[in-house]
C-alpha cells in the first residue's frame, strides 16, 4: 500500500518537501494543502526584482502547474488548516472537510506584523509578504512618490531600495538605535544606513511610528512618538514576521517561541509529523543550539530533507545556516548565527560607493558566523565556501 503524505503550507518549504519525497519514493500519493490562492513561489524577488517590475508571476514561481501534475501532486489551493488530531492522523479544515495522512509535514510558514498605530488600516498603508501585496505595491511606486518604510530590518531596507530605483522619495524609520538589528552592530549598521543615505534614501534611527496620516481617505504622513510627521504618499510596513503555529497550539506539539519544535531529522515528537521552514525550531547543525530561521534557505533545505525523511531515509539536518539580501548594487551575505556575539571584528573596504569587507563574529572564543557585503559583481566564492568549512570547525581565519 503506498504511502500518503500530507503537506500543509504553500512556500519553499512545502514545494521542496515534494522534491525530497520523489526522490524517495516515487509512488505514494502526495497533497499540499495551502492558504495561499498560487502555487509556491519565492518571496525573496517580492521586495526586489518582481517589485521593480523586472521579474513576472511565471519566474518566481518554485514550479509550473505541470510541475505538480508530473510528480503526482494534489495542489488544494485557498484551504485553511484549522486543527490536527494525531490519535486518527487527520487534519481538519476551516471548510469543515479531512484530509487524512500517513505522513504530515507542517510547513505553514510566516505572515506579516502587524503595527499596532492608528491608521494602520488606511489605504497606502501596505504590508509585503505576498505576490498580489508587491503587485499592489508595485503599481503605487513611481518617480516622485513620497515613501515611507516603516522598520530598518531586510524587508524595509531592500523596497527602501528598490523603490528608490524607480524614483521615489524614500525615508526609512527605524524604531531601534541601529537598522539591521537582527545580525548588524553598531558598526556595521552604520555603513548601511552611510549606503543608503549615499544613494539618496533618508534613514532615521529610534523613530517609533505611533500613527498613519490620513487626508481625503488616503494616507498623507506617519508620526513618530516624539510627534515628528514625515509626509508619505505610500508607507510599507516591515516590522518582523509571527511564526503561523497558533492553530497548532492545543495539538500536542511543543512550541518554543513560535517555533515548533522539531529534533535533527526535522520530526515532532508527534507520531509521523515532521515540521519544516519558519515555523521550524530545530537544533542548529553547527552550534548545536535551537534556533528558528525565516529565511529562503533554510526553507529550502529544511523542506527538502523533510520531505526525505517522511519517505524514509531517516537523515540528520546538516545544513549550515546562511541567507543573502541585496540593496540596490550591493549584495549582503550572512554565513553562520550571528546572535549575540561577544566580538565583531571587520576588515576590508567599508566604501559605500565601493564596497568590500568581512564582519567576523565570535562568541565564546569560537567562530560562529560571518556577514561578506561587496558589489553585485564581485565573485567572493572562494572565500565563502573556506569560511563555511571555517565555520564547522569554529576555527577564525589569520586575520
Amino acid at each position: 500500500m503506498s504511502t500518503r503524505y500530507v503537506i500543509v503550507g504553500g512556500g519553499l518549504a512545502a514545494a521542496s518537501a515534494v522534491e525530497g519525497i520523489r526522490e524517495i519514493d516515487s509512488d505514494g500519493e502526495i497533497v499540499l494543502v495551502t492558504a495561499e490562492r498560487d502555487l509556491p513561489y519565492h518571496r525573496p524577488p517580492l521586495s526586489k526584482g518582481f517589485l521593480a517590475g523586472r521579474d513576472h508571476v511565471e519566474s518566481v514561481r518554485i514550479h509550473e502547474p505541470a510541475w505538480y501534475r508530473a510528480h503526482g501532486v494534489r495542489v488544494r489551493l485557498g484551504l485553511v488548516a484549522r486543527s490536527i488530531h494525531i490519535k486518527k492522523k487527520s487534519l481538519t479544515l476551516e471548510s469543515g472537510e479531512r484530509e487524512t495522512y500517513d505522513r504530515l509535514l507542517l510547513a505553514t510558514g510566516s505572515r506579516a506584523r502587524k503595527l499596532n498605530a492608528p491608521g494602520f488600516d488606511t489605504p497606502g498603508v501596505v504590508q509585503l509578504r505576498t505576490v498580489a501585496e508587491s503587485s499592489q505595491l508595485h503599481s503605487l511606486l513611481r518617480p516622485g512618490v513620497r515613501l515611507v518604510c516603516v522598520g530598518g530590518g531586510f524587508v524595509g531596507m531592500e523596497v527602501a531600495a528598490t523603490a528608490r530605483q524607480l524614483g521615489a522619495e524614500v525615508t526609512v524609520l527605524e524604531s531601534g538605535p541601529t537598522v539591521y538589528r537582527g545580525f548588524a552592530d553598531e558598526a556595521l549598521s552604520g555603513f548601511f544606513q552611510k549606503l543608503l543615505q549615499q544613494r539618496g534614501i533618508t534613514v532615521v534611527t529610534g523613530a517609533r511610528v505611533t500613527r498613519f496620516l490620513a487626508a481625503n481617505g488616503r494616507l498623507s504622513g506617519v508620526q513618530t512618538e516624539t510627534n515628528q510627521q514625515f509626509p508619505a504618499d505610500v508607507a510599507v510596513v516591515g516590522v518582523g514576521a509571527e511564526p503561523n503555529t497558533e492553530w497548532l497550539a492545543n495539538a500536542g506539539f511543543q512550541i518554543d517561541r513560535g517555533g515548533v519544535v522539531v529534533n535533527v531529522r526535522l520530526e515532532t515528537p508527534s507520531d509521523s509529523v515532521w515540521a519544516a521552514g519558519d515555523i521550524a525550531r530545530f537544533v542548529d547543525p553547527v552550534t548545536k543550539q535551537p534556533r528558528r530561521l525565516e529565511h529562503w534557505d533554510n526553507a529550502l533545505w529544511q523542506g527538502k530533507q523533510a520531505g526525505r525523511n517522511m519517505a524514509g531515509a531517516d537523515e540528520p539536518y546538516s545544513h549550515q545556516a546562511l541567507f543573502f539580501s541585496d540593496l540596490s548594487d550591493v549584495t549582503i551575505n550572512v554565513l553562520g548565527d550571528t546572535e549575540k556575539p561577544d566580538r565583531v571584528q571587520i576588515l576590508g573596504d567599508l566604501d559605500v560607493a565601493k564596497p568590500h569587507f568581512t564582519a567576523y563574529y565570535m562568541r565564546a572564543n569560537r567562530f560562529v558566523a560571518a556577514v561578506l557585503v561587496n558589489l553585485a559583481t564581485d565573485d567572493r566564492t572562494a572565500e565563502f565556501d573556506d569560511l563555511q568549512r571555517r565555520l564547522l570547525q569554529g576555527a577564525l581565519p589569520e586575520l
